[in-house]
């Protein structure tokens, strides 16, 4: 009788670790992250992984802060959103307006300036909101060098360069945004500004250069996609000596290393970079916002666009 309940046991005990396994089949929790050293993860719904990095240690990536959020929408338990309002709101806000929300992050870049207008192509529901009309020649001439689109539904996405001709593009949503990183697989961002023997001179060029933009340093957001079409949100804090903040490079170097994405696209980052996450301190957001020049989580800049899972 021992015998036969010892078996018993064992067979519950198997059956209910395969069953956990089944349970997490769409969950990329087991998968997408490659070394886990330095890692703290938080699973916010089967389909929506929050992975956080925080090191002074690492021989590569000391003194950073880096928040990721995984959507799986295989899983088909939620959808992206993206949102535009020309009024500008804070990522809190702009998360606070969707039903549903559960993590965000500011998007692509927005008008600043008179000089730098007409940068960026925005399409939504096949309607073109902004078309580049930048010449070759101008100093924003790389700022629309990706380009990220998407399904009406928000679950397929794609990470490519942009075309000549935007009219050539049969997506009904398009974000462009620069510089691409990974194309492909290809880590294009490790050549894109290389500022290697520049020294001090980086800093002498047009804060817009594309080198003194992207060759140094700066707080940074990224979006990527995975082989198996996960969509990953990424912010890296700097401007501090705990969170150095990254190059294009390096961020290049890091996702490489941590999450080997099929395609990533920086963009809007410095003082916008910003992730939300739903039912955290400081009004959700996570990361350090640097508009107000503290290392807390109160700097949030306002901003035309996010990107917020649902």
């Amino acid at each position: 009788m021992k015998k036969h309940w010892l078996w018993v046991i064992l067979i519950g005990f198997v059956a209910g670790c395969s069953g956990k396994k089944l349970l997490t089949n769409n969950n990329p929790i087991h998968e997408i992250l490659l070394d886990k050293t330095g890692w703290t993860i938080d699973t916010l719904r089967n389909d929506v992984i929050w992975y956080k990095f925080s090191s002074a240690t690492d021989k590569q990536f000391a003194y950073q802060n880096v928040n990721v959020i995984c959507f799986n929408p295989k899983a088909k338990s939620g959808q992206m959103v993206f949102d535009y309002k020309k009024e500008k709101d804070s990522l809190s806000v702009f998360a606070g307006r969707i039903p549903g929300a559960i993590a965000g992050i500011n998007a692509t870049y927005f008008l600043e300036k008179k000089d730098s207008a007409d940068y960026m192509h925005l399409r939504l529901k096949g309607k073109d909101l902004q078309q580049v009309k930048i010449p070759k020649t101008s100093i924003y001439w790389w700022k629309h060098q990706g380009m990220f689109s998407f399904n009406d539904e928000g679950t397929a996405f794609d990470i490519r360069f942009s075309p000549e001709n935007f009219g050539t593009v049969k997506s009904a949503n398009i974000m462009t945004g620069a510089p691409m990183l990974i194309d492909n697989f290809n880590p294009v961002g490790l050549k894109f500004a290389d500022t290697t023997g520049m020294g001090s001179k980086v800093n002498k060029l047009h804060y817009e250069h594309y080198l003194r933009h992207q060759g140094v340093r700066h707080p940074r957001t990224a979006i990527a996609v995975t082989k198996k079409g996960y969509l990953l949100l990424i912010t890296v804090d700097g401007r501090n000596k705990i969170a150095k903040g990254m190059s294009a490079k390096e961020l290049t170097e890091f996702l490489r290393r941590y999450f080997n994405p099929k395609s990533v696209m920086n963009i809007d980052g410095g003082g916008s970079t910003m992730m939300w996450v739903k039912g955290q301190p400081y009004n959700g957001i996570v990361n350090y916002p640097t508009d107000n020049k503290k290392f807390d989580h109160y700097g949030q800049r306002m901003v035309e666009t996010a990107i917020i899972i649902k």
